[in-house]
């Protein structure tokens, strides 16, 4: 299977676009101006002031309000929007956001994927 992105431009029949769900990125972490001597290339940096922007719409919700068809969203039931609340304090140890290390107390904590404090895996 081959995933292919693509640009919003007439598509030919059965074929997809496919829009990443991105949260934290780049963009949303720098000064403005960014600080341009603190990269080893300089990083792409795009204008969307022209864009009619909908603030915590969802994608799909966009994409339809523009005129396109929405045939199909592969991976959303997967996607958890936990309190940010509940990882206050807490430093990530994995890419699954289920073991942290408490910033005061330096103990290890683990999750489920609903934010819940767990026991720890047994090895």
């Amino acid at each position: 299977t081959t995933t292919t992105t693509r640009t919003f431009a007439a598509l030919s029949q059965g074929e997809n676009v496919v829009v990443p769900l991105v949260t934290d990125s780049l963009e949303w972490t720098l000064s403005s101006p960014p600080p341009l001597h603190q990269f080893e290339e300089p990083p792409l940096i795009v204008e969307c002031e022209h864009l009619g922007l909908k603030p915590g719409a969802e994608v799909e919700e966009v994409l339809e309000s523009q005129g396109e068809t929405i045939s199909d969203i592969v991976g959303k039931e997967g996607w958890l929007a936990n309190d940010p609340k509940l990882y206050e304090g807490l430093i990530p140890q994995n890419v699954e956001w289920t073991e942290f290390i408490d910033e005061k107390t330096g103990e290890w904590v683990y999750l489920d994927e609903f934010g819940q404090r767990v026991d720890a895996p047994k090895a």
